[in-house]
């Protein structure tokens, strides 16, 4: 070997991980490339039509009309890609990729911290989160925005974890205004305020403040407060079905729509009450334990809420992929992939026109996850008092607790 050869051998084996990550990053986006022409549904028979709506407005005054069913932020977007001379679907896709690796350096944050980060672990993560079917599907084939607010959700709890509430609450406000299913992580919010007695309720007001002011443009632009604000209560009444392709509760049983939507309603407040009495009671602190408990919600809603789309089932796949690589466990780890197939399944109906996929046998594979995440909920180590969180702005937060074997533990009685 030259000495040349030997500088570039030395050069790559100190790098690996670095390199692996800008391999990764290269390979990720070979793919999302291959997918950009495509159509969808959603295309055609909406953004697009949206689009060439907001063209025959004026500046931003198209986003003070009824167009479209998104809240403001992403509306003011589409009227940014209505004014430009590129292609409008790549330019959607493309913000949507943007996020994709925005996720996926949020999602080794959150498991590694910023000093660990070019770490094995970092770069699975990285490589699971990007390459993920379900990630690119969604962007670069179905040109969809789910990537952006679960990024915003994602370092919501980054900061949460950090002690930093301020931006915690921030970046819930900003998901929010993205997408109502942030709404599925504010159990997760609540139960540790109650908790932990780190943060105060009243730094909310932080994601309310961005919520309202993500609602001035379209209140300049002409558009009513109340209209503008009540964007999602319209949104949430559009179809009137218990379940749509969501693999969940109501592909096993189902009735009428009216009754069984009160009654899913009210059962999913109940199990999440009992999480709250759970988390209270026990004292719950560590990173581990929320983030346990973030998967579950999110799978408790898409699961027994009424009108799920297909889609939320995003929001599962991502945080199950970040509770998962925080420990490594074997079955977690197939518990999170197995979520992820079962989304990407659900897909081909609308995306692929193969309507022989049995939707019961996916909600009855829903719920056998959920069964293990309810175990491995109920069967976090109980805290004490002592194993409080790190002190704001440090990386070094108490994770799961070690269990100790049954033998060992009576030898110690």
């Amino acid at each position: 070997m030259t000495k040349i050869e030997s500088m570039i051998a030395d050069f790559i084996r100190k790098n690996i991980i670095l390199i692996g990550f800008f391999a990764i990053a290269a390979l990720a986006l070979t793919v999302r490339w291959a997918l950009l022409d495509h159509e969808t549904g959603d295309w055609l028979c909406y953004l697009s039509l949206w689009i060439n709506d907001l063209k025959k407005y004026d500046g931003i005054s198209g986003i003070g009309q009824e167009i479209g069913e998104y809240y403001v932020p992403y509306m003011l977007f589409l009227n940014i890609v209505a004014r430009t001379p590129f292609n409008d679907l790549h330019e959607i896709k493309l913000f949507s990729i943007l996020f994709d690796y925005l996720l996926a350096v949020s999602a080794v944050l959150m498991v590694c911290g910023r000093k660990k980060i070019l770490t094995g672990k970092g770069l699975a993560l990285f490589s699971a989160v990007l390459l993920s079917p379900i990630i690119f599907v969604d962007s670069a084939f179905w040109g969809q925005c789910d990537s952006i607010y679960i990024t915003a959700l994602i370092c919501c709890l980054y900061f949460l974890f950090r002690g930093s509430d301020r931006l915690a609450w921030i970046f819930f406000g900003i998901g929010l205004a993205l997408k109502l299913q942030t709404v599925f992580l504010l159990p997760v919010l609540l139960i540790y305020y109650l908790t932990t007695k780190r943060i105060s309720i009243l730094r909310a007001g932080y994601a309310v403040f961005v919520f309202l002011v993500a609602a001035l443009p379209a209140i300049f632009a002409g558009r009513g407060i109340r209209n503008t604000l009540t964007i999602y209560l319209r949104q949430a009444g559009l179809f009137k079905a218990l379940t749509l392709s969501c693999p969940n509760l109501y592909w096993i049983i189902s009735g009428d729509y009216e009754p069984f939507r009160k009654m899913g309603i009210l059962l999913t407040l109940s199990i999440l009450g009992l999480s709250a009495c759970l988390f209270i009671k026990r004292q719950y602190t560590s990173k581990y334990a929320y983030m346990t408990l973030a998967v579950w919600t999110s799978m408790v809603c898409i699961f027994f809420l009424p009108e799920m789309h297909e889609r939320y089932v995003y929001l599962c796949c991502v945080l199950s992929m970040v509770w998962a690589a925080m420990t490594m466990r074997k079955l977690d780890i197939g518990v999170s992939a197995g979520i992820s197939l079962v989304c990407l399944i659900s897909f081909k109906p609308y995306l692929f026109q193969q309507n022989e996929v049995r939707l019961d046998h996916l909600a009855i594979c829903n719920l056998a996850f959920l069964v293990y995440l309810t175990y491995r909920l109920l069967t976090i180590p109980q805290e004490t008092p002592a194993a409080v969180p790190a002190a704001a702005g440090s990386d070094q937060i108490p994770d799961e607790k070690p269990e100790i074997p049954a033998k060992q533990s009576a030898k110690k009685k």
